[in-house]
């Protein structure tokens, strides 16, 4: 087996490398790897939070009577896109028992907003 520093090939069951001493049985934490994926997850919920928000406010703003209009679709969709990207904060939780139960949580939640909005859509 190669030592993982300086990848000098040592006898099976070394404990240490014959060349630099590193510690054989090391094994490199994915921790790194979870972190920023994690990190990334979150960035693009805070990007998509903040730009459905800015839009819905531009609408609400901009178009006389929004909730009459063909643009109560963008705006749902809008709100849509803002409560299903609440996914992303369970999906970037580590530990698992609290993944699962963000992801219930959250379903439960965009179930209820599809509950409660499909009147308003359908008018």
């Amino acid at each position: 087996m190669n030592c993982l520093r300086c990848n000098t090939p040592n006898e099976e069951g070394a404990k240490f490398c014959r060349n630099c001493g590193m510690d054989m049985s090391y094994t490199p934490s994915k921790e790194n790897v979870n972190s920023k994926s994690a990190d990334t997850l979150l960035i693009i919920f805070i990007s998509i939070a903040f730009i459905s928000v800015i839009a819905q406010f531009a609408i609400q703003k901009l178009v006389d009577n929004w909730y009459e209009s063909p643009t109560k679709y963008i705006q749902g969709s809008l709100w849509l896109l803002q409560n299903l990207s609440f996914i992303l904060i369970p999906l970037s939780m580590k530990n698992k028992n609290l993944k699962i139960v963000g992801l219930i949580i959250t379903v439960i939640m965009v179930i209820y907003w599809v509950y409660t909005n499909v009147e308003f859509m359908t008018r």
